[in-house]
């Protein structure tokens, strides 16, 4: 568990990866204990862009203003991030037929898009108390 702290805590973008991923495991999880009808692939897809949407809004709430790394800065990034963190949580965890354990699939996926992502992007760095948002 050491590992995947250090990794969000030097990568924002791997840590909203795992705030989305987390939120929409947990979130289907919830789902899949109350139904016993397994989702198409079609299905999957629609609730994870459904329950990506909802974490992204919830990413832009606590990074873009809490935080204050402003909400037009980080739009699209997190847009991007939570769709992709949120659909392939959603189509592994209709794979996997344990709903307690969707949002700890969650947090990984999310993890590994996230860091994925911010390698891409090459926007990976340590933050410091001089960063917007750490002080």
């Amino acid at each position: 568990m050491g590992n995947i702290l250090t990794i969000w805590w030097r990568s924002l973008c791997a840590a909203s990866g795992a705030i989305a991923g987390g939120t929409a495991g947990f979130l289907f999880g919830l789902a899949q204990m109350l139904s016993t009808t397994p989702l198409s692939i079609s299905d999957a897809i629609q609730v994870g862009i459904l329950l990506g949407l909802f974490a992204w809004v919830a990413l832009l709430l606590l990074i873009g203003i809490w935080l204050h790394y402003g909400v037009r800065g980080i739009a699209l990034p997190a847009l991007i991030t939570s769709l992709l963190s949120a659909v392939l949580t959603v189509m592994i965890s209709t794979r996997f037929p344990h709903p307690l354990a969707d949002l700890w699939i969650g947090l990984l996926v999310g993890t590994i898009v996230g860091a994925a992502l911010c390698a891409l992007c090459g926007m990976g760095h340590t933050p410091t108390r001089g960063d917007r948002g750490l002080r």
